[in-house]
């Protein structure tokens, strides 16, 4: 066991990126990671790196307002979801490549330690293991915002280091490929066979085989670890750290940008055993697979879901303190203020300055753009908020929806709006039990010249939408009830089992597989309360992916899906140029199509003395 883990850690030890920051190996030394807590220390370490990225609300705009279903009317302030980025100006592209490569760098720095550390191999495994699940997660940013980057799996070290520092971009494919066979030696069951798909770890295997085979007569057999239980991310007992489940989702995504949907059905079918609902007869149906989960929980306010599989936390739990995600902060619609001096204004950089602002808390009400919402309190900060573009309120999420299978009867999408519009008049809609708002045109409140006392609570129209052909504002999925200014104690949810259960709709129909890919697909519909689609309905795979991307937005709208989604399929620049309704960036994605991915900053093309290039953007003239 001892010479086959030898064999796995030398076939991990891999290099390739600049890092400009000091080494980790020489800050930690090796006479300090001895024991199991003091090695878990290390890996906390590796997760601030990827909440700084997702808590910055720029990747929230970059994921979900750079596409065709949100924008932002201040489209010269906000640089980055408008496009407005190159090489020798990355903005938050050089706050993801610096931020993903501490991550990788402190997550190779911390496996080599628990290498050398006095533990036995049960103790071990665990260990590294969730480190390559956070490196990987690292590298499934970058691939997915750069496209082709440099790897490398070794610890940095004065030997290696100039040798790191000059390395090229890898192939994305590639190296997709090398982390779904190191999740999938880490991560599968024991009982299976592992067999690598990268040439180079195939031919290192091999080597390790013939040798082995002449010591001992016997072929050896290379199997999976299992090095991390099944179990739910935030069941109790796993301490609400990343696992198998968060490592499966990422094999997962990895496969599908690679287009081996056999292996993205593979990977997610243990994250299905763990998450999936079966039925009263004890079965498992693709179309039940969402009903076990309330729609209720898919609110940032809910948080640690039975069905979240990772979130960015508000609270770091580990030191107590708080992280302010902001983003509730530009989703709320407008709290009136009646401030008299004080009130904070933009930054000429898009930014929100508050630091010296004089407040009279005795002029402040829990007015939202004409609604009295009295928990969202009298004391949040609201900036004009994001809004969805018209295809998205018009024709994906309409306030009221026909089915076309029940004579078109109005339905409402549980997902769209917190109030039932079947029978829809100014004084009868009605809150809808266990909704999630995604949009709101109306809520349940008080005008400003109400008595809450005497007045019942009711539905009305925010002031400036009372037409029902207005635009909404972003329901209460989005909302921080009791947000003080803009700290927002909403978490993150970044991957649940409806993003697995979508991906699973098209992986089974790419191969082949129609009755499973038409039950994934109307699972989410089904929870959401509209009708089914069934193959009867469709003319081929391009009528079932166009109801596949439009049910993704839907259902998935504010999680960092959907500009990323759309790279995949290779839609994203139609879209936007078909249904953004923000010009500039429909200006600069018509005249540079490389925006489709960020660029490398140019200081690290210069570090790397050139080895690093950005071919694309030379060609656009970037």
């Amino acid at each position: 066991m001892k010479k086959i883990l030898l064999f796995i850690f030398t076939i991990m030890a891999f290099v390739g990126c600049t890092l400009d920051e000091q080494v980790i190996s020489q800050s930690t030394p090796e006479t300090y990671y001895q024991t199991v807590p003091q090695c878990r220390t290390g890996i906390n370490g590796c997760y601030i790196p990827l909440r700084s990225i997702y808590a910055n609300v720029t990747y929230f705009e970059i994921c979900e307002v750079a596409t065709d279903i949100l924008y932002h009317p201040h489209t010269t302030s906000y640089h980055d979801l408008s496009c407005n980025y190159s090489p020798a100006v990355p903005r938050f592209g050089k706050t993801m490549w610096n931020n993903c490569y501490q991550g990788i760098m402190r997550c190779n720095a911390i496996i080599a330690a628990i290498e050398r550390a006095p533990l036995t191999d049960d103790e071990k495994a665990p260990l590294i293991a969730e480190s390559v699940v956070l490196r990987a997660f690292f590298y499934y940013i970058l691939t997915i915002n750069f496209g082709d980057v440099p790897y490398y799996f070794d610890e940095i070290t004065d030997a290696n280091n100039d040798e790191i520092s000059l390395l090229p971009r890898m192939d994305a494919k590639v190296l997709r490929t090398k982390l779904m066979d190191q999740l999938s030696y880490w991560l599968e069951e024991s009982t299976k066979e592992w067999i690598p798909e990268d040439d180079d770890y195939k031919a290192r295997l091999a080597a390790y085989k013939e040798e082995q085979k002449e010591l001992t007569g016997e072929e050896p057999t290379v199997k999976c670890r299992q090095a991390l239980r099944y179990i739910k991310t935030y069941d109790p007992s796993n301490e609400y750290r990343i696992g198998s489940m968060v490592g499966f989702v990422i094999a997962g995504k990895l496969a599908m940008w690679n287009k081996r949907f056999d292996k993205a059905i593979q990977f997610y079918k243990y994250v299905e055993n763990v998450y999936g609902c079966l039925d009263d007869t004890g079965s498992y149906d693709p179309k039940q697979s969402l009903m076990g989960y309330p729609i209720s929980d898919i609110m940032f306010r809910n948080r640690y879901t039975a069905e979240s599989i990772f979130e960015i936390p508000a609270y770091a739990k580990d030191y107590g303190l708080r992280v302010t995600n902001g983003l509730a902060f530009r989703c709320t619609p407008p709290r009136t203020s009646t401030l008299a001096e004080g009130d904070a204004g933009n930054t000429d950089d898009g930014g929100d300055s508050f630091a010296d602002e004089l407040v009279d808390y005795t002029k402040k009400d829990d007015m939202y753009n004409g609604v009295r919402i009295p928990e969202l309190g009298a004391e949040a900060r609201t900036n004009e908020p994001y809004r969805p573009t018209n295809v998205f309120y018009q024709t994906l999420m309409p306030y009221r929806y026909k089915n076309p299978k029940d004579n078109n009867k109005y339905i409402t999408d549980k997902r769209c709006c917190v109030y039932d519009v079947a029978n829809y008049s100014g004084s009868e809609i009605n809150m809808i039990e266990g909704s999630c708002g995604t949009l709101a045109w109306c809520y349940s409140g008080w005008t400003k010249d109400e008595n809450m006392e005497t007045v019942p609570r009711h539905m009305q129209w925010f002031s400036n939408v009372g037409k029902a052909d207005a635009r909404p504002y972003l329901g209460d999925k989005f909302w921080c009830p009791g947000m003080i200014y803009t700290q927002d104690s909403n978490n993150l949810k970044v991957f649940r089992l409806a993003h697995i259960i979508l991906d699973l709709a098209e992986a089974n129909y790419r191969v082949g597989n129609y009755v499973d890919a038409y039950g994934y697909l109307n699972a989410s519909r089904l929870r959401a309360g509209i009708h089914e689609i069934s193959q009867e309905d469709h003319n081929g795979e391009m009528d079932f992916m166009k109801d596949l991307q439009d049910e993704s937005a839907r259902e998935l709208i504010g999680e960092f899906t959907r500009r990323h989604n759309l790279v995949r399929w290779g839609i994203w620049r139609e879209r936007v140029l078909a249904y953004s309704n923000n010009t500039t960036l429909k200006q600069n994605v018509e005249q540079y199509p490389c925006v489709e991915f960020y660029p490398i900053p140019d200081e690290q093309v210069l570090l790397s003395n050139g080895n690093l290039t950005n071919d694309k953007y030379t060609e656009c003239g970037l």
